[in-house]
């Protein structure tokens, strides 16, 4: 090989040596980025579970409830589980004092691939009540069958939120005159929803709301829903991931998951 030929090979792989050291160099740090990244986002998940763990098993006495979690590798959780106040977009009441008089109660039978529903609202109070909205959620699978409302609360249609194949809520927004239920008495609210059998949680979750201001939003049961987010810090306290959950207590339901940095 001759000297101008060496000289020209020794130039070429400085050019080339270079650029492949940067791009080694870039790599370590984007693997060292993503390893730290994910070990967040395990101990922001450790957070969630934790807070779903504290709803079914040691329920906060009063919300936001916040606290923290440390050593879950090697960083620190922020924890903040809270009540919503607002549901697919529709808001919702404090309960009041006498939220207990609007008792909900639900019955489902299934045949040929319809599921059947009648939501019956009684009125264990004093006085009369007018019922202005009802909220159902249910998970994925299921869709409404369009003009299946009927009962003697309201014949509107409702507002289908979201898609069968993720889940879908239900919206009866009651128009002015809105029904009364009296005093002792029950109404029914029917709908059919389509699906295969079997679907887990196929009850739903939700609420009635009523216009007294005594009463406020009635949940269905214990199908009361909340938020939780989990903020996982390093040692310099910079957040390395966030996870945000809403969730119904009944069976801890979770209805959305959001990831962020």
């Amino acid at each position: 090989m001759t000297l101008p030929i060496v000289v020209v090979m020794l130039t070429l792989g400085s050019l080339l040596i270079v650029p492949s050291l940067n791009y080694v160099s870039t790599s370590l740090k984007t693997g060292e980025m993503v390893e730290k990244n994910l070990e967040g986002l395990y101990a922001a998940d450790a957070g969630i579970e934790d807070a779903l763990w504290r709803i079914k098993n040691d329920k906060p006495a009063s919300f936001p409830y916040s606290y923290q979690l440390s050593g879950v590798n090697g960083m620190s959780v922020d924890v903040v589980i809270d009540q919503p106040t607002t549901i697919f977009g529709e808001e919702t009441f404090p309960q009041e004092g006498h939220s207990d008089w609007l008792v909900i109660t639900k019955s489902i039978s299934y045949d040929a691939s319809i599921y059947f529903y009648t939501l019956s609202i009684t009125n264990n109070g004093e006085g009369h009540i007018k019922v202005e909205k009802i909220l159902i959620d249910f998970p994925p699978d299921l869709e409404y069958v369009v003009g299946s409302t009927g009962g003697d609360i309201t014949t509107v249609l409702p507002t289908v939120i979201g898609h069968s194949t993720t889940g879908i809520a239900l919206v009866w927004d009651i128009p002015v005159p809105q029904p009364t239920v009296e005093e002792g008495a029950t109404k029914n609210h029917t709908f059919q929803l389509s699906g295969p059998p079997d679907i887990t949680g196929v009850e739903g979750h939700g609420f009635v709301q009523a216009s007294r201001q005594d009463i406020g939003t009635v949940w269905d049961g214990d199908s009361h829903p909340y938020t939780i987010t989990a903020q996982a810090k390093d040692a310099t306290s910079t957040v390395v991931a966030t996870i945000r959950a809403g969730v119904w207590e009944a069976q801890l339901h979770i209805t959305c998951w959001q990831i962020s940095r």
